[in-house]
């Protein structure tokens, strides 16, 4: 049986309003840009948060709003070395037809427009598509792309989509891959993949520009603990193959965020459960199309209480140097309320250095969403709960 930890919907109520024999390394300091209040307000950020050419920060948070069924934000400098925030959309009441509790990060086109989804909702409270448009009147206009029905279609989806250079979308939800395509009529669906139907999120898709393929890992099948496959055009449809299946000794691809590729086109993904000690793990995986896949856990999170980090709940990045950063939702040094993470090779030797651990207070707890980092080599992320209110907080690590 799977071990996996997750942050998932049904325990961030308790998470919201509650207010883990190894000896890492510490190195970096956080600041809370942002830490949100409820009521009109968001709360409990999740996802992935993008920038745009100015440096302003977008993302969405599961609850909170008109509402209180979730919101999309923008966080932007304030002129005086803080930062400000503005609700941009706050999701209708359910049973309105409109999306509830966005889960998924978010995507943005060259015209400004962004693109994300939401776990429930829509027409038949299976979870929705949704885009968010700049208007005339310098607000914001929502409109529900498409709401998922009933099987064989998807259901729930979680992770953040992918758009490639003609406007379609790609997403998972649980049990398939999509694709949306926009049209005269409105965006049609077509189904790419049918994945193993499972309670637990699919990890995001990753979009290849070389060869023009996805890849993506499904949360289940293969022995029993998912797998990692790869999408691609062929005639009038798509050919899968399945590159690699996961055994629980070398982890699971049961996170959030999106896998992600380096220079060199190695796969990189985060496990939320298995390898050496239950906890979790991260992985590499290369391949070339014609080639065998080559796999390689690279790094086993120590056992619950060792003050290491535990259970990613989402991917990792990677730096142009090839380090990779991401985040655990547990573990520490304190109060089980995660930690962001370096990964480094040194003569093909992967080494941890814990950049930040969560108090679960005022700094936040928690992290969920997959980092983003600027040029100069700072992290960005959100936890689920803590800072001043209770609510989350969108932080920025400096190492």
């Amino acid at each position: 049986m799977r071990c996996i930890k997750s942050l998932s919907l049904f325990v961030i109520a308790a998470l919201f309003f509650g207010t883990l024999s190894v000896s890492p390394a510490f190195a970096g300091t956080e600041k809370v840009l942002w830490s949100f209040g409820g009521n009109a307000d968001g709360s409990a950020p999740t996802g992935n948060l993008i920038p745009d050419a100015s440096g302003n920060l977008y993302g969405v948070t599961l609850l909170g709003g008109t509402n209180n069924t979730g919101t999309i934000y923008k966080l932007f400098p304030d002129g005086q070395g803080g930062w400000a925030e503005s609700v941009l959309y706050s999701f209708g009441p359910q049973g309105t037809g409109d999306g509830v509790q966005p889960e998924g990060g978010l995507v943005m086109d060259r015209s400004g427009n962004l693109y994300g989804n939401t776990f429930v909702g829509g027409a038949n409270n299976y979870g929705t598509v949704f885009e968010l448009s700049p208007n005339a009147n310098g607000g914001w206009t929502e409109t529900v792309l498409y709401s998922f029905g009933q099987y064989p279609d998807g259901r729930f989806p979680t992770s953040s989509l992918v758009l490639d250079a003609d406007g379609n979308l790609y997403g998972t939800a649980t049990g398939v891959v999509f694709e949306l395509s926009p049209g005269s009529g409105g965006w049609t669906e077509t189904l790419l993949l049918n994945l193993p139907v499972a309670s637990e999120p699919n990890t995001g898709l990753m979009w290849r520009t070389v060869g023009l393929n996805l890849y993506g890992a499904a949360g289940n099948g293969g022995k029993g603990f998912g797998g990692i496959f790869r999408l691609w055009r062929e005639g009038n449809g798509w050919t899968a193959l399945d590159l690699h299946n996961f055994n629980h000794t070398d982890g699971n691809p049961q996170t959030g965020g999106n896998l992600v590729e380096d220079q060199n086109l190695n796969i990189y993904g985060a496990s939320n459960g298995g390898c050496a000690n239950g906890t979790g793990g991260v992985w590499e995986l290369t391949h070339n199309p014609g080639q065998a896949p080559t796999y390689q856990l690279l790094y086993s999170f120590g056992a619950e209480g060792s003050g290491d980090g535990n259970y990613p709940q989402s991917g990792v990045i990677v730096a142009p140097n090839g380090t990779l950063y991401g985040t655990t939702g547990f573990g520490g040094a304190n109060s089980d309320a995660g930690t962001v993470f370096a990964l480094a090779s040194s003569q093909n030797v992967w080494q941890e250095t814990i950049l930040y651990t969560f108090t679960g207070g005022q700094d936040g707890g928690a992290p969920v969403g997959q980092l983003i980092r600027d040029k100069q080599g700072r992290l960005y992320g959100v936890t689920l709960r803590g800072g001043k209110f209770g609510g989350g907080v969108v932080f920025r690590v400096t190492s």
